[in-house]
């Protein structure tokens, strides 16, 4: 047991894999537009009653590269504490390591990718934003559809894991059907669609088995 459990901790090294690819994906494209990139960046166009707002260009290249350090940080150092806390709490208590390479393989990508399109359509290329962004939710939805909570009270709950292999199902053919959907749908429409139908299938997956365990 007690090898089994230290196999189970430490470092999420496939999340922290593609985590640095990510960044350094981030990194390269900021370097490449930033000269193309104004100086002031109008991030919301002043309207009547209310300011426009503008922030200067290293901050909108260095956000994304800068969140995806401190997400890896936050999660091997997660990892780690969980590691040495796994003999002395409950395991309901204890953050899963598979849980955390999985959000370190599938929200960097996806943070990247949101980076590079935003600073090549304000570098002025023809990029196409919206539908790549709804394409990238969609494969991030798809992708968290076997996650589970970093810290899962609900572990022990009878009927949990089958609602959330059903659940899990249902987030992959939400993803799916973004990432196609973005294709010949208006692509915010889409993705909003797909955001709301994965939040009330996330709840479904909460809600059904304590409402099972009431009964």
């Amino acid at each position: 047991m007690a090898v089994t459990e230290r196999r189970a901790g430490g470092v999420p090294w496939a999340g922290v894999v593609v985590t640095a690819l990510s960044l350094a994906a981030a990194v390269a494209i900021s370097f490449a537009v930033y000269d193309s990139l104004p100086e002031l960046v109008t991030t919301r166009e002043p309207r009547p009653g209310r300011m426009g707002s503008q922030v200067p260009r290293i901050v909108l290249v260095s956000a994304v590269p800068l969140t995806l350090v401190l997400l890896g940080t936050l999660m091997v150092g997660r990892a780690l504490v969980a590691d040495r806390l796994r003999r002395l709490v409950p395991a309901a208590l204890v953050p899963r390591r598979r849980s955390a390479d999985l959000f370190l393989v599938v929200l960097p990508p996806f943070f990247a990718v949101v980076h590079g399109g935003v600073l090549l359509r304000t570098a002025g290329h023809a990029f196409p934003l919206e539908v790549t962004v709804a394409v990238a939710f969609g494969l991030l939805i798809a992708g968290l559809s076997r996650a589970r909570p970093l810290l899962d009270p609900l572990r022990f709950v009878p009927g949990v894991e089958q609602a959330r292999r059903l659940g899990g199902h249902g987030l992959a053919a939400v993803g799916g059907c973004c990432a196609v959907g973005a294709f010949f749908l208006p692509p915010m429409f889409v993705a909003v669609s797909a955001a709301f139908a994965a939040g009330a299938i996330s709840l479904l997956m909460v809600l059904v088995p304590l409402s099972r365990l009431r009964s």
